[in-house]
């Protein structure tokens, strides 16, 4: 829970309706928008924020749909910070609107809203349902800060679970795609979220490192909810490795600085804490005092807002009924493990469920209930079991996804190697080239040994010039054929005044199609994407994979109006493909083409035709634009 609500923090709220100002400037709000994504709008606390939108709601040009969009869903993040229920209502407004159903960018941050809501208010079930929405939609917008967002959500339900080897794979995601976007809040976030993941594995070695990487690149100096945080995980590990007293002194320093910012809620969380690790040295008289000082806070942020729980209200019950329970009130302490019970089973947490188990179990044995405490501690075995052997499974993923990582970076690096030697073995055949034509031309009297070992030669050769060629995964003609290819066209168009024309395709999705199946996957659709368009070419015609999901093609003597035609078959063929070891992938490709000029240069050529794959893009992919 207090990952969500700090999230929160770090996001835009929404003040009111957007009504029109004087100074109003699109490119002066599209800006605060840039400085937000990139993590260089940071806000510490609810003034800053509304400072922050004062000034970006001035510059709201007016009737601008897009923009008063993105003020839409930046509301859901702050504005119901304190109002849960209210929070969930607004989020679903938009969500129920047809007027948003083809808006998979804004849609997938309102679903993201509400299962923060749903996180805090305990229905993490509801929650699951809303995150696994919110990234079908932001995959399908393409948007990476979006992806990222989700990721880092679905992470941390997953490790509060205690389903920590995905959630760090997801983090590891994460981390990448803020990397894309430069995006420091983001990349800081991230680093913490991983360490909390690695803290709750008891690798407490790795989560103090990634902490104080955050700590020292991504943390301001008046970032004062960021440092908290840290030191509240810090804190944590302390107390796992049974260093009470210096998490003790850690959380008081964390409840301080909650205090200086004013900020109760949080001071009642922290105190929480403290009553843990009072707890955890057996000095349950002092519990006792500090639940007693909980309570007065609690009432008085009450008194204000009735409707107002800690954020961490179950492990609240639990530590509040261990505490009765040992120093001999165990009427309230029965109470208490019930109430902690209850609340446990709307959650998905059973490491929380371990702990009260065995809290209980003792708590039941000392009070003469043995039969209870016996059924408890059964309960508890049986949750230690399904822990341990989730914990065996979480290891074998979180290796299995360092291994493919690992394999992938030396797959890249290979190819990387390749490309280079394959530049080299290029110069070396030119230059062994000239050396046998002189070699035969000085030894006439070798000449049949020398025209025999030429012979041989320029076979191999010629193998190796192929190979050099030629992309090795789908075998048409790589970026060196291609564009070789693209100038001899060129070349031949001068001398016979003959028009010809150039096409760029690209694989629609190719991105998920290999996050959703697999690389092999991925291979598999280059391959067969490849050949499709080979099967409908002329005979005249060549192609090229020009690098990634994108293929060049070159159609000599060829009018554009010709060359749309054969655009369409090609796009038709690849619609067309199937692939029997994934039977629900679809394929699409989306081509810009144009017609050279007789005195163009080729990359003129190419960037014309660049330019009309990038409105196919732009227009929903699947389709063919000329230029």
């Amino acid at each position: 829970m207090r990952q969500i609500a700090r999230a929160l923090l770090g996001s835009v709220l929404w003040l009111g309706c957007c009504g029109t100002a004087a100074a109003a400037d699109a490119d002066a709000f599209d800006e605060l928008v840039r400085q937000l994504e990139h993590g260089e709008q940071v806000f510490y606390d609810a003034k800053a924020a509304n400072a922050f939108l004062s000034q970006l709601k001035q510059q709201l040009p007016p009737n601008d749909e897009p923009r008063l969009r993105r003020y839409q869903r930046e509301a859901c993040a702050i504005e119901f910070a304190e109002d849960p229920k209210a929070g969930i209502a607004y989020s679903e407004r938009f969500i129920t609107d047809p007027a948003y159903a083809s808006d998979y960018l804004t849609l997938s941050y309102f679903y993201l809203c509400r299962a923060s809501f749903f996180g805090i208010t305990g229905d993490s079930a509801r929650q699951e349902a809303d995150l696994s929405q919110a990234l079908a939609l932001a995959n399908s917008s393409e948007d990476v800060l979006a992806q990222a967002n989700v990721l880092s959500a679905q992470a941390d339900l997953h490790s509060t679970r205690g389903e920590h080897a995905e959630a760090l794979i997801q983090l590891f995601k994460a981390y990448e795609l803020y990397q894309k976007t430069a995006n420091r809040q983001g990349l800081g976030l991230a680093l913490e979220n991983i360490a909390t993941a690695f803290r709750r594995m008891a690798e407490y070695d790795k989560a103090l490192e990634y902490l104080e990487t955050s700590e020292r690149e991504y943390i301001a100096p008046n970032d004062s909810y960021r440092q908290a945080f840290v030191l509240t995980q810090k804190a944590f590990i302390f107390a796992e490795m049974g260093k009470t007293p210096q998490a003790r002194a850690v959380l008081q320093q964390v409840q301080k600085i909650y205090q200086d910012i004013n900020d109760e809620r949080y001071a009642v969380a922290a105190g929480i804490e403290l009553l843990w690790i009072s707890n955890l040295e057996q000095k349950f008289t002092q519990s006792l005092e500090l639940i007693a000082a909980l309570e007065q806070q609690i009432r008085r942020i009450q008194a204000k807002d009735p409707d107002f729980l800690p954020y961490n209200n179950t492990l609240y019950q639990l530590y509040q009924a261990e505490a009765l329970a040992e120093t001999g009130k165990s009427a309230p302490a029965a109470l208490k493990f019930a109430a902690a019970d209850a609340l446990l089973a709307q959650q998905n947490n059973p490491r929380y469920m371990l702990m009260l188990r065995q809290a209980w179990s003792r708590a039941e044995a000392k009070a003469g209930r043995y039969e209870h405490a016996y059924q408890l501690q059964t309960e508890a075995v049986v949750l230690q079991d399904q822990l341990n052997s989730q914990a065996k499974l979480q290891r074998e993923a979180l290796l299995k996804f360092q291994f493919d990582s690992e394999l992938q970076t030396q797959k890249n690096s290979q190819l990387q190697a390749e490309n280079r030697l394959t530049g080299q073995q290029l110069a070396v055949l030119e230059a062994a080239q000239r050396w046998q034509y002189t070699a035969i031309g000085l030894f006439v009297v070798l000449a049949l040994i020398a025209l025999f070992y030429a012979i041989s030669q320029i076979q191999r050769n010629r193998r190796l010039h192929k190979l050099a060629m030629t992309d090795e995964l789908t075998q048409v003609g790589n970026r060196r054929a291609i564009l070789e290819q693209c100038n001899r066209v060129q070349e031949q168009a001068r001398h016979s005044q003959q028009a010809w024309s150039l096409m760029i395709a690209d694989i629609d999705h190719f991105k998920q199609c290999n996050d959703l199946y697999g690389h092999d996957a991925g291979d598999e659709v280059l391959r067969g994407v490849a050949q499709a368009m080979q099967s409908v070419l002329r005979t005249q015609d060549r192609i090229g994979r020009s690098g990634g999901e994108e293929f060049l093609l070159v159609l000599p003597d060829t009018t554009e109006l010709q060359a749309t035609a054969i655009a369409e078959q090609l796009r038709q063929a690849v619609a067309a493909l199937r692939f029997a070891a994934y039977s629900e992938l679809r394929i699409s490709i989306s081509i810009g083409l144009t017609q050279a000029g007789r005195h163009e240069q080729v990359r003129e050529v190419i960037t014309r035709a660049d330019s009309a794959l990038y409105q196919a893009k732009n227009r929903g992919r699947n389709q063919v634009v000329s230029c």
